[in-house]
């Protein structure tokens, strides 16, 4: 079964970004092995954002009809909760992809940015705000599992970004900045915890809210181990059914067990691609807090926070200041570009086996 979130396919994003940063623009073979790598990883991430409703319906089918002599029986629970996965699961579907295309718009973004290319975006950031907003997904517990205010504001300011390199034509020269005045929010985006010093940016491990507690905690924490504790129990039943009459329906038995096994490596393997998704967004994180690091300077050339603060401003208005939007124009030298592209390369090659598992384990 495929079923789960969507910024996977931000790593395909890094291509031409990748070359710019280390090959100063020229093009390469790899674009289109990586390109084809693309589609792999939009339909994964899609798949793992469907399974929030796929696993709910899942989940329903093991409610057990074996019940107590005198129980009305267990069909009224498995219809209601089909209502249930219909009128909360399946609406949190769009919000997720909604959600994890925010990263991927980004990436990609900074891909053309790098390559000169015109960004394209055809999402409105108003509405996406609305729809992270909403972005509601049922827990076990009774609860929902939702995006906090400061994560809602973050994707939004990445949009807004995405949207005016779209609408303003951002090019090249943008590259440095986007990098320098989005990382906060990329942090906490994907995080749920906001960076304030070099330390707390490359520290990945400990997400309290975000993209990652989303897949943690809302997808596997919740969606998945609902189901699987749902499967333990349905064949709990059945199977201590059929142990005294084992010997002489031997063939029913086995047959049930091997269905048990498939249904639970079933949840291993989309267990198994959410973790790897969690490690992937930990190395966007990683690599753009790295790559900040870098365009930021050092010693008595870094810029400060008061500095980048007046520095951004004009990256997330409608319309810039022509001549100043020129003044603030950015060249890259060999050496800059050589620091920048081995961090790239060296993520990149991290992130290709990550999508290359989950892709199977989908």
């Amino acid at each position: 079964m495929k079923n789960y979130p969507k910024p996977i396919r931000a790593f395909l994003a890094l291509v031409p970004f990748t070359l710019l940063l280390s090959s100063c623009g020229r093009d390469f073979p790899s674009v289109q092995r990586l390109g084809k790598m693309t589609t792999t990883l939009e339909q994964t991430s899609s798949n793992m954002a469907d399974d929030i409703y796929n696993s709910c319906i899942t989940r329903t089918k093991y409610i057990s009809f074996l019940v107590a002599q005198g129980s009305s029986g267990s069909f009224s629970l498995r219809e209601q909760e089909e209502r249930n996965c219909n009128d909360f699961n399946r609406p949190a579907v769009k919000n997720v992809k909604d959600a994890n295309s925010v990263i991927a718009e980004y990436i990609k973004a900074l891909g053309k940015l790098a390559s000169g290319d015109t960004v394209s975006f055809d999402k409105n950031f108003n509405a996406l705000g609305e729809s992270l907003k909403k972005l509601q997904i049922p827990q076990s517990s009774g609860q929902s599992f939702s995006f906090n205010s400061s994560d809602v504001d973050a994707g939004i300011s990445i949009a807004k970004f995405i949207t005016n390199a779209f609408t303003r034509e951002f090019r090249r020269e943008k590259l440095k900045q986007a990098i320098l005045c989005t990382d906060k929010d990329i942090q906490t985006y994907i995080k749920g915890v906001s960076t304030s010093s070099e330390k707390d940016s490359t520290s990945v491990n400990s997400a309290t809210g975000g993209l990652i507690a989303l897949t943690q905690q809302a997808y596997v924490n919740g969606i998945l181990t609902a189901e699987e504790q749902e499967i333990r129990n349905y064949f709990t039943n059945y199977i201590g059914g059929l142990a005294p009459v084992a010997q002489t329906q031997a063939l029913d038995f086995i047959k049930l067990e091997e269905n048990y096994n498939k249904a639970m490596d079933s949840i291993r393997s989309r267990r198994d691609a959410a973790e790897n998704y969690v490690e992937l967004l930990q190395k966007i994180a990683e690599m753009h807090s790295k790559l900040k690091i870098e365009f930021q300077g050092k010693g008595e050339d870094k810029l400060s926070d008061a500095q980048l603060q007046n520095y951004c401003q004009d990256l997330y208005t409608a319309k810039a200041d022509k001549a100043a939007t020129k003044e603030k124009a950015i060249t890259y030298d060999e050496e800059e570009l050589k620091r920048i592209g081995n961090i790239v390369s060296k993520y990149a090659k991290s992130l290709e086996p990550l999508i290359q598992e989950m892709d199977q384990d989908l």
